[in-house]
């Protein structure tokens, strides 16, 4: 019995050593340092998805209303819309009231400006010429575009594309990334049939 009672005192008076705490610790800093950047990633991806599903969404409210019957106050017929991107860090859905398929400030009607939220922006956009190579503005400077044009016009719902360059062309491509980390992105391309995909860049 003695015997055992000593077994006993000498169990329990054993403790965690102050590296064995010191290890835990870092394995737990460790562990949710991971965890929480992973977290952000996913974060930011699961927003700039988001954010591309918002721009596809416009231009196809700017289809919907180049094909319907959607009268602008104070003007006569039904006009084309269109989204207008010409800069990294917002984008317009317009009226075009006097049907050149450009955006022309002063004339045709603003029907919303939207802004990229912060941290993101729109890196890139480009046309696609039915004869020649790719036509694009960058964020990061460069390329041959100053503005972009997709629009839409009565009766069809085939998609038209304006430029600052000209010419005529069958697919429109809008890029979108984190500003961070530019290679976290998602793209949005609208046929001349006027399909509209969303997915991650060069899909």
């Amino acid at each position: 019995m003695s015997i055992f009672l000593k077994h006993s005192r000498r169990c329990s008076n054993r403790g965690f050593t102050l590296i064995e705490l010191v290890v835990v610790v870092a394995l737990i800093v460790i562990i949710t340092a991971v965890l929480m950047v992973r977290q952000s990633r996913f974060d930011s991806s699961t927003l700039l998805r988001s954010l591309s599903y918002s721009v596809a969404l416009t231009v196809r409210s700017a289809q919907v209303y180049g094909t319907s019957v959607r009268v602008v106050s104070g003007q006569s017929g039904s006009p084309a819309y269109g989204v207008y991107f010409n800069n990294a860090s917002s984008y317009l859905l317009f009226a075009d009231n006097n049907g050149n398929g450009v955006y022309d400030s002063g004339t045709d009607t603003v029907v919303q400006t939207y802004q990229i939220g912060s941290g993101f922006q729109i890196s890139k956009f480009c046309a696609t010429p039915v004869s020649g190579a790719q036509q694009c503005w960058q964020s990061a400077g460069g390329g041959t575009l100053s503005w972009l044009t997709v629009y839409f016009k009565r009766p069809n719902p085939d998609a038209l594309f304006a430029t600052d360059v000209g010419g005529t062309y069958n697919a429109a491509y809008i890029q979108i990334s984190a500003t961070n980390d530019t290679t976290n992105t998602h793209s949005i391309t609208v046929s001349s049939t006027g399909q509209i995909a969303v997915g991650t860049a060069g899909s």
